[in-house]
């Protein structure tokens, strides 16, 4: 059994956890390299053997799109595929991908099973073009090498190709014959009209005649030789005739004694060899005596091994009885036609359609085999089939209408879901005409969308559909609205032929948007106990965000049990997945905090309890949260706690939400390996925080709006680094609760600092009792 190809796949993607969940994808089957960024990528394609690239499309150096041009503009790496995974959707992305030579596409978040499908299809397409070229390849080889004399002319009878044996036989250089005349160059004087007289007839499509034909030529050295030409026609891409290609074979010294026969079986032989379809001949007790190239390749022997074997190795075990009932009809009828089965050399069984006749070979009887493989054939039979059993299913038990129209307007088909809408049935309806089951005014409605359909198929726009609203009769007399979407079938040239629609009872839709007219009018005169539609929005988020808590409890908890070994052990790569799971969760979970916290607070039901707390517990309870994130960075986290810290006035639950997006940015935002300080001390009697970090930092001018809610510096930087553009907002708010004030100072490319300042305990409870 052949080896296993081994494919090498290049993961290009600026985020390493992408890069490291495709690597879990597929690093099981093929061996997988990553590059984090497009220059890189670049490098290793120009150094190293490449089968296949998944690109992202947004990095910081150089973007997928120009790297795709890249790799499709060189000669050397224009087949390899490339698979762009992008969270970029739209129709102009997809385009844009297209022209710079993507071959297919993955939207994130990607799926497993996609991504292995995909990966696949691609590699084996890959293959056979790699088989195809080296096919190519081999063929010239097989020129050089070939017994015979190959030679190629075009339609004015120029040399345009001669293989070594033609260049060996007459003595010339290859560069002595092409471009020249060959009638004028090698062909005596005596057989020039009846060489001409064959380029005539190739040209003017008359091969048969001509397609075997002997005539002498003269060496460089004067010597003539007698070749025996067989000859076949060239054609473009167009179908037209553009040449001739002749294979020739020196019968000089037995052209007087066998010219005939010779003839004879070299026409049987380019018969053959060169016919579409596999021909193997038996012989009467069922063995091989001949097979062309095509049954070879088509079976996985090769010649010497197919003459070596019987009918009964060929032919699939179950098709046994149906072989040995054919034999005895072809014995009576000396033809027949049918299908069964062939066992190719590796086992693996393919369905084939046989015609065999009664022939005379080497003067004995024999049987002649046209072998066509039909695997294509009945692969899209099954197809064919599942798909009409599918779209019987489907149409058969869908609670909408399925139907065909027939361009005359006549059902030709309607799903049994019919009755339940109408009160009739597939068969009844089949026989209405439009006026039994559509209203005067639904009609007119009918026949302006059909009308319209064909001004577009007139105006060359094929793929369009249309959607109305149409009132239908019910077999009780009353009307039934619906809702029916059509759509044009064409047959594979393009003609139009039927309309394939989906119709919906929408009765209760349209009741409600009665009842919804009215209620509608009711709201407004309640528009006063609405505030605005941003506190609905607020209340809806709040809502939304409760409710996906509640799953997000259980998958930490389980997250957790797994993580921490309780439920098995685990080995590294699960480890560090596991470890993936948690800190997206942390993220996850922190988003949705910030909403809630967000949407109760313009809704007015936030409730704070103030009471005397240390501000080092909030700030241990959020760096332990964050234990993981620095982790990966390599982060130091510096703590620079003052001693015997005033208390301050605040909320036990509230004030870790203020430190954890300020947190969050410092480590987010700083460069692998850097230390980040978080420093608490005392500051004229009360408690001052600061944050400061040595990473990107910001432009001055953008200072006055980072805390505004949903702000983020720029859409690149929000795509590299994350963010929902909340968390400095909440902390804002958190802090002006608190009585306190928060700021920041930043440069850019020399990292921030934020500092938050809240007044003592005592202080506050001074100013509460004086106010």
């Amino acid at each position: 059994m052949d080896k296993k190809p081994e494919y090498t796949l290049l993961i290009v993607d600026d985020d390493p956890l992408n890069v490291k969940l495709l690597q879990a994808f597929l690093s099981k089957d093929y061996v997988v390299r990553a590059a984090y960024g497009g220059i890189e990528a670049l490098d290793i394609i120009s150094s190293e053997k490449v089968d296949l690239v998944m690109l992202d499309i947004m990095m910081p150096d150089m973007n997928g799109y120009e790297v795709c041009r890249r790799i499709k503009a060189s000669g050397s790496t224009y087949f390899i595929p490339v698979i762009m995974i992008t969270a970029l959707s739209s129709k102009d992305d997809r385009i844009e991908g297209i022209e710079s030579g993507a071959d297919e596409f993955l939207v994130k978040p990607i799926d497993r099973v996609e991504v292995l499908t995909r990966v696949r299809t691609l590699l084996r397409n890959k293959q056979l073009y790699d088989e195809l070229r080296s096919e190519r390849d081999r063929a010239q080889n097989y020129l050089d090498i070939a017994g015979c004399i190959i030679v190629a002319f075009d339609q004015e009878g120029m040399v345009k190709l001669a293989n070594n044996k033609c260049c060996q036989l007459l003595g010339y250089e290859e560069s002595e014959l092409i471009g020249k005349n060959w009638v004028e160059t090698v062909v005596p004087p005596e057989d020039r009209d009846g060489v001409s007289s064959v380029f005539r007839n190739v040209m003017g499509g008359n091969l048969d005649a001509v397609k075997v034909f002997e005539n002498g030529i003269l060496t460089k050295s004067g010597e003539k030789k007698i070749i025996r030409w067989n000859n076949s026609s060239l054609k473009d891409s167009n179908g037209s005739l553009s040449g001739i290609l002749s294979s020739g074979s020196d019968v000089t010294e037995e052209r007087l004694a066998s010219m005939k026969l010779k003839a004879s079986e070299q026409k049987f032989r380019v018969l053959f060899e060169n016919a579409a379809d596999a021909i193997i001949i038996f012989d009467f007790d069922c063995n091989v005596v001949d097979a062309n190239s095509v049954a070879c390749e088509m079976l996985g022997y090769n010649m010497d091994e197919l003459l070596s074997i019987s009918r009964d190795d060929l032919v699939a075990p179950e098709f046994q009885g149906v072989c040995y009932e054919r034999v005895a009809d072809i014995m009576e009828n000396r033809f027949s036609r049918f299908e069964l089965a062939y066992l190719k050399k590796d086992g693996s069984s393919i369905p084939v359609e046989m015609g065999v006749r009664v022939i005379e070979y080497n003067n004995t009887s024999a049987l002649l085999c046209n072998v066509r493989d039909i695997s294509e054939r009945k692969y899209a039979e099954k197809v064919l089939r599942e798909s009409e059993q599918k779209f019987r299913l489907l149409a058969e038990n869908a609670n909408d209408v399925i139907w065909t129209l027939s361009k005359e307007g006549k059902f030709t088909y309607t799903s049994p879901s019919v009755f339940k809408l109408r009160g009739y049935t597939s068969e009844e309806v089949a026989n209405q005409s439009f006026d039994e089951i559509f209203p005067p005014e639904h009609q007119v409605t009918i026949a302006n969308a059909i009308s319209r359909f064909y001004d577009k198929l007139k105006a060359g726009e094929a793929s369009y559909s249309e959607s109305f609203e149409i009132e239908q009769y019910h077999k009780d007399g009353r009307r039934i609205w619906t809702e029916a979407i059509a759509n044009p079938v064409y047959d594979e040239d393009g003609n139009f032929q039927f309309f394939l629609g989906v119709t919906r009872d929408i009765s209760e839709r349209k009741k409600a948007e009665e009842e919804i007219s009215l209620y509608t009018a009711e709201l407004t005169k309640k528009n006063e106990e609405l505030q605005t539609l941003e506190r609905m929005k607020d209340e809806f988020l709040s809502n939304l965000s409760h409710e996906l808590k509640t799953p997000l409890i259980s998958i930490k908890g389980y997250s957790e049990l797994v993580h921490d070994e309780v439920m098995g052990p685990l080995n590294t790569k699960q480890k560090n997945a596991m470890k993936t799971v948690l800190t997206k969760y942390d993220h996850l979970s922190f988003l949705l905090d910030s909403l809630i916290y967000m949407s109760i607070v313009k809704s007015g039901k936030v409730h704070y309890r103030m009471d005397p707390i240390r501000i080092e517990d909030s700030l241990k309870k959020v760096m332990e949260y964050f234990s993981f994130r620095s982790e990966d960075k390599s982060l130091i986290l510096l703590l620079d706690f003052e001693e015997n810290l005033p208390l301050i006035n605040g909320d036990v639950e509230y004030m870790p939400y203020l430190f954890r997006s300020i947190i969050d940015n410092a480590i987010k935002f700083s460069h692998d390996g850097s230390k980040v300080l978080i420093r608490a001390f005392e500051d004229g009697g009360d408690v001052h925080v600061m944050v400061k970090d040595s990473g990107i930092g910001m432009p001055k001018h953008e200072l006055s709006n980072i805390f505004k809610r949903f702000y983020q510096i720029d859409g690149s930087m929000s795509r590299k680094y994350g963010g929902s553009g909340l968390g400095l907002y909440v902390s804002k708010t958190i802090a002006e609760i608190h009585g306190g004030k928060i700021w920041v100072e930043s440069d850019e490319g020399a990292g921030t600092t934020v500092h938050v300042h809240f007044p003592s305990y005592l202080k506050s409870k001074s100013q509460s009792t004086n106010k």
